[in-house]
């Protein structure tokens, strides 16, 4: 068992592969206690949730619950806002912590009285993006006790040495809701989605609802926006963590304060429905958690499980691939150490043998049959982009159509096991992801070799964040751009343009997407890089070709 005691209330971020914990309420001899702990755990080896590796680091200078915690954009600093302490405070606390300091120490930012003054914040939400830096949203203007929900809207900015900031457009965008105890998630492409929390009559909020703002957009605004399917109860105090560009997951969380939920609900955002798939394993019941996603794991850290008792373990982990609660971690890619080992003497059993041989075998077969197909695969396309040439045909139906294209036996199969057309944009080939079988090829004057290491570092020097690219924080983190174009440049970004073009005598359509200002600017960047001066581009700056009938 862990030596590390319960704690609620506590905030959590992720930097690259450790989780950073603070402060939090606990209760000791019966009395209840405000944290000034900083805990980290190691995502980048094993542990089991009875046992987990946690590490003390520099202590708070005063204790300090209901606050959050956020990973400063382009930097290894994280940043700690707001929140109630047992300590008598002149304002909510702003405090800076780097984490890739040798002997680390918590420090506050020299403001004036007048930046800080008035700048009480506890039990509200907040994410971080490039552009606008630290966002608080919500929350207590004092105490919990007194019930005085806010609305507002706060900015927190290193550039501006994290000074509370309530006049930037976005501080100012319309119809905010006034709640407390909420969440707030970025999604990929910088939508702000509000869920639950509680409002200042004690009433909890209804999840058939979610309050969204374009954080990249020049019209700060949130929408109320219904949600379909069966939503969770209201609740208040869960947790709400981005699954993958097109999945939010909401879990557990509180309706009174006294019973807690144990459920997992998935939102779609496409589609803005609601599901709740039947999870395997042990679910824990808990609210006043926190939870972030190491590849394919919600790692949910201490919480309160129902009567107000904490958890019997510190740790709960949901693996969202299997939707299935586990008691061992595992990074991604790790060999399962109980995984059963062969009884040969670690030699591979005739089965083993057989099967990679079989599955060789197939891949020389599919390949000729790629070969035989392609010419016949390439009249079809023709034939398509001739007969869908409208100035605004869909970019679903054009897939669609795509993907139904008389292919023979041997193209079905060819198709079947992965192989599509060769050619490929500067994005290369993510034509599988929209079922289209790889038939057509897909592009991206934005490179995906050059944004992580070189252009998103000046996008950054110039306000914007990487998720307002399409790209997660994490491939940036890692400077790693060999990621698929249709998984990251492009998500939930419909608005698109078709045009036909003559090549090679022929007649094909292309379709381009239309960029935002953030990605415009990349553009730019990109097209200004030696490098790739010899690959296609556009000639217009606000648009990118991703979609190509071969011809």
């Amino acid at each position: 068992m862990s030596t590390i005691q319960p704690r609620w209330y506590h905030a959590a971020t992720l930097v690259n592969t450790t989780l950073y914990i603070t402060g939090g309420t606990t209760q000791t001899a019966g009395k209840t206690t405000i944290l000034d702990e900083t805990l980290a755990l190691d995502l980048s080896t094993a542990w089991s949730i009875d046992s987990p590796a946690f590490s003390q680091l520099a202590k708070l200078p005063f204790p300090v619950s209901g606050h959050s915690l956020s990973k400063v954009q382009a930097t290894t600093q994280i940043l700690l806002a707001g929140g109630e302490s047992s300590t008598v405070l002149s304002s909510s606390p702003i405090l800076v912590f780097d984490t890739a300091a040798a002997t680390g120490a918590w420090s506050a930012p020299t403001l004036s009285k007048n930046a800080t003054a008035g700048f009480h914040r506890l039990y509200h939400a907040s994410l971080t993006t490039g552009k606008d830096g630290t966002f608080l949203q919500g929350g207590y203007q004092t105490l919990p006790a007194n019930h005085t929900v806010v609305s507002s809207l706060v900015t927190l900015k290193n550039t501006n040495n994290f000074a509370p900031l309530a006049t930037a457009p976005v501080p100012l965008a319309n119809s905010a809701p006034a709640l407390a105890r909420h969440t707030m998630t970025l999604t990929v492409d910088g939508r702000a989605i509000i869920l639950g929390g509680v409002n200042s009559q004690g009433v909890a909020a209804n999840l058939s609802m979610a309050y969204v703002m374009n954080t990249q957009g020049n019209i700060a605004e949130w929408d109320a926006v219904p949600l379909n399917g069966t939503a969770p109860d209201p609740r208040m105090a869960f947790s709400a963590v981005m699954v993958n560009a097109t999945t939010l997951l909401v879990y557990g969380g509180t309706a009174d304060l006294n019973t807690a939920f144990s459920s997992a609900y998935y939102l779609d955002l496409p589609s803005w429905t609601w599901s709740s798939p039947a999870a395997q394993g042990e679910a824990p019941s808990l609210f006043g958690h926190t939870a972030i996603m190491a590849g394919t794991s919600m790692v949910v850290s201490f919480g309160l499980s129902s009567q107000g008792v904490p958890p019997q373990n510190n740790i709960a982990l949901l693996d969202t691939g299997s939707n299935t609660w586990m008691t061992q971690y595992r990074p991604a890619g790790m060999v399962d150490p109980q995984a059963p080992t062969t009884g040969n003497g670690g030699h591979l059993s005739v089965g083993a043998v057989l099967g990679i041989g079989f599955v060789v075998t197939l891949a020389i077969v599919g390949g000729a049959f790629f070969l035989l197909v392609r010419r016949k695969k390439r009249r079809t396309r023709n034939t398509l982009a001739r007969e869908y040439q409208a100035d605004q045909t869909p970019r679903s139906a054009i897939r669609r159509q795509a993907s139904n294209g008389s292919q023979g036996v041997f193209g079905s199969m060819a198709t079947l096991l992965g192989f599509g057309s060769s050619k490929g944009g500067k994005g290369g080939r993510g034509g599988d992801k929209y079922g289209d079988g790889g038939a057509n090829s897909r592009y991206s004057d934005m490179s995906l070799h050059s944004h992580p290491t070189m252009i998103t570092s000046r996008m950054a020097q110039m306000g914007y964040s990487p998720v307002s690219l399409g790209y997660p924080e994490t491939v940036v983190q890692h400077g790693c751009g060999q990621v698929p174009v249709a998984s990251y440049i492009y998500p939930n970004q419909a608005c698109v343009e078709t045009e036909k073009e003559v090549q090679d005598g022929s007649e094909t359509m292309v379709v381009y997407h239309m960029l935002t200002q953030a990605q415009q600017e990349a553009l730019k960047l990109d097209q200004q890089q030696s490098l790739h001066s010899s690959l296609p581009t556009t000639t217009a700056t606000n648009k990118s070709k991703l979609f190509e009938l071969d011809h």
